[in-house]
């Protein structure tokens, strides 16, 4: 590259093509008229322009209509590699209108004058959204490769948005403050500002950096061996290409930019001004050379060879289309999902067998640490009457409420598990207080087979069939063990946190009260080697017990009524999309009024919420909700024949958790019911959110679904206990 630049600049000189007399001085005080005199486009520049830029433009529209004709490959990543492609084509046109423009009428435009003024506005607008979704490319891989098991909400509009704002708002104040126009190469955009010539070097550097740590924390995030080693080298491959052809090429001009500023300022040579026609050769390359290297995007890259075959051989591939709506993006996730629910799995049935006490032969290659943790108990509701009953009574002491042990897996599996395509990930899984989740889990050991829930071979299909998260708009994890017994929820660390804080009182309330409060088994931490991101899951019971096509209808019921309502008015909804929704306080209030049950259970019940909703406002809890699920249990019966009435009970630790319908029209229809959700603090974030509603639709006495935890109990009780109960 140096020896052509110098070869160019010999013969250059010799030839007298760029003359002296075409160089400016920046600091000159020159009106438009003057400017456009002085700031020519070279004839070599003008052919460069006329001949390559429609080239270029070809070499972007084709990757354009891969996405036109192909849908699949407008899911993230492959829209922005399309809003890149976009950019570069906008670009060509504004340098082809520029050399056309020169051609007609001998001279540049005015600065000022509308042409200059608008097509400036488009290379601004084009050259910001190329840079913008290079960056929103990095920050993508950064982010869905952080943890897998939760969804960033609405992370598609988030990243455009950036890009676009950085698209709109550049461009504007580069008008507002008189910054477009005639630029030292000849074309319109940015006005050259003496003083700041190094500014390329600069963002070129910035770029490159941010490229280098994508690359390197994509080769830390996807493990090393045999299964991810063609995905990593599929990725390298392609991208180590595309930054180094990028940053070459914004080197070039970058280094271009700078000479010429330089030169406008202070050497005024001639024949410097070559930097001017390579700096507008290198602004060409882009979307050719880029272009090309992006023909390889796993992303598009299959679209694009059947496009190709289509334009130049006339074949008929439409039939080619993939059948697989997931990406080579897709993919990386989806198996480290796979994996990464493998490994927990694998843990958990560790921590259930060593429960039983049973030989743990399988599980010799686990190498297990105990430890106690600095982790301190700020709760005033903590008593000395109930640290005197831990011993008493349940002979615990507070240290096993803080005791952690550490099972850090290897990734060889088992003999069983190589049998099958399963992989673990070297991992630590640090188990909280297991000798208190041991005494829940025995608390219902009749009811949930845990070592046989969290079988890693059974649950092969449920993992398979696991597309992502699901927890509402929270965007939680949830996965169902393959016998529908268990839940594995994924937690966030403010979660953790109050779990932990209150651990002592929830052990004690359910050792020693009849309870609908959903039980925690178990609370786990993942790390994954190499990756500074962990995990938090919690092990809950599920409160279907069977599949979930015997669902009828979910309610989740909080006792507050606004925005409560999940069908719209005057809108009837058919069974089908009943059973697939998740129903609120006023859809209740519409559909069944109140539970059909038998009396017998009707005090229990409502006793046993009252009790539940004044400990959660012991301690410090909100926003828990009351979950009914109606189930049929008649139907499932009549699918597995071996179950009977009478031993429906054995899938519940109580019979409040499963009480029959006694509506006559709803024969063997069951009521499952469950407190939900409560590991919710009255923190900073829910106290903005009450006020922010009541601000929004201007009523002080807005029932928000957030209250203290008081004022949450109290009206649980009254439009819950006391209501639909």
């Amino acid at each position: 590259m140096i020896k052509l630049i110098i070869y160019f600049l010999l013969l250059s000189t010799t030839l007298g093509i760029y003359s002296d007399d075409d160089v400016f001085y920046c600091y000159d005080d020159l009106t438009d008229d003057e400017l456009s005199e002085k700031i020519i486009v070279q004839p070599l520049d003008q052919y460069i322009f006329l001949i390559v830029s429609p080239l270029a433009f070809m070499c972007t529209m084709f990757i354009t209509y891969s996405f036109i004709k192909y849908p699949n490959t407008r899911k993230m990543p492959g829209d922005i590699v399309f809003f890149i492609s976009l950019s570069d084509a906008i670009l060509c046109i504004h340098w082809f209108l520029t050399a056309c423009y020169y051609t007609t009428f001998g001279e540049n435009p005015l600065s000022s004058g509308p042409f200059c003024q608008i097509n400036s506005m488009f290379s601004i607008f084009a050259g910001t959204g190329e840079v913008s979704y290079n960056v929103v490319f990095c920050i993508y891989i950064r982010l869905t490769l952080k943890n897998q098991f939760k969804v960033i909400p609405k992370l598609s509009i988030i990243l455009h948005s950036l890009a676009w704002i950085a698209m709109i708002t550049i461009p504007l104040l580069a008008k507002f403050t008189h910054n477009n126009g005639l630029s030292i190469f000849g074309t319109c955009s940015f006005k050259y500002h003496p003083g700041f010539p190094l500014a390329g070097i600069v963002l070129v550097l910035l770029y490159t950096l941010i490229s280098l740590y994508t690359i390197w924390y994509f080769n830390k995030a996807i493990p090393d061996d045999e299964k991810y080693r063609e995905i990593k080298d599929t990725f390298a491959k392609y991208y180590y290409r595309y930054i180094k052809g990028s940053c070459i090429i914004w080197t070039c001009e970058a280094i271009s930019f700078t000479i010429a500023g330089f030169n406008c300022s202070y050497f005024h040579e001639g024949f410097l001004l070559i930097f001017i026609t390579i700096g507008n050769s290198a602004k060409l390359c882009t979307p050719v050379v880029l272009s090309i290297l992006r023909y390889n995007d796993p992303t598009i890259k299959e679209q694009v060879k059947r496009l190709w075959r289509k334009v130049w051989r006339r074949d008929n591939v439409q039939s080619e289309l993939l059948e697989d709506d997931a990406n080579f993006y897709d993919n990386i996730h989806q198996n480290l999902k796979f994996d990464q629910v493998n490994t927990i799995i694998f843990g958990i049935r560790a921590v259930c067998k060593s429960d039983l006490q049973l030989d743990t032969e399988e599980f010799d290659h686990i190498n297990i640490l105990r430890r106690y943790t600095d982790f301190k108990f700020q709760n005033d509701s903590i008593s000395n009457s109930d640290n005197f009953k831990l011993k008493s009574n349940y002979n615990l002491t507070t240290d096993d409420f803080i005791e952690e042990i550490l099972y850090e897996i290897d990734n060889k599996g088992t003999q069983n598990e190589k049998t099958i395509d399963l992989k673990l990930l070297q991992s630590t899984l640090t188990v909280y207080a297991p000798t208190i989740f041991q005494k829940i889990r025995d608390k219902d050991k009749k009811m949930i087979n845990h070592l046989k829930s969290f079988d890693l071979l059974a649950n092969q299909e449920q993992i398979k069939q696991f597309k992502g998260p699901d927890g509402g708009k929270g965007g939680a994890f949830f996965f169902f063990t393959h016998d529908n017994k268990l839940i594995i929820k994924t937690l966030s660390d403010q979660e953790l946190a109050v779990i932990r804080k209150n651990l002592i009182p929830y052990f004690l309330h359910l050792s020693e009260n009849e309870t609908i409060i959903s039980p925690i088994y178990g609370i786990y931490k993942l790390f994954r080697q190499n990756v500074e991101e962990s995990i938090n899951v919690v092990v809950m019971r599920n409160a279907m017990q069977i599949p979930s096509m015997y669902r009828i209808r979910t309610y989740d019921i909080k006792g507050s009524e606004h925005s409560r309502q999940v069908l719209k008015k005057n809108k009837k909804a058919s069974e089908v999309e009943l059973k697939k929704i998740t129903l609120k306080d006023i859809d209740f209030q519409n559909l069944e009024q109140q539970l059909h049950i038998p009396q017998q259970y009707r005090e229990r019940l409502r006793k046993c919420l009252i009790n539940d909703a004044n400990f959660f406002s012991k301690i410090k809890l909100m926003d828990y909700s009351l979950l009914i699920i109606k189930m049929d249990w008649y139907t499932y019966s009549q699918n597995n024949p071996h179950i009977k009435e009478v031993e429906i009970p054995n899938y519940f630790s109580s019979d409040l958790q499963c009480i029959p319908c006694i509506n006559a029209v709803e024969r063997g229809i069951y009521y499952h019911i469950a407190i939900i959700d409560y590991l919710q603090e009255w923190n900073a974030q829910k106290i903005i959110e009450k006020h922010t509603k009541k601000a929004i639709h201007a009523n002080i006495a807005l029932d928000t679904s957030a209250q203290n935890p008081e004022d949450y109990a109290k009206r649980f009780i009254e439009k819950v206990a006391y209501v639909i109960i």
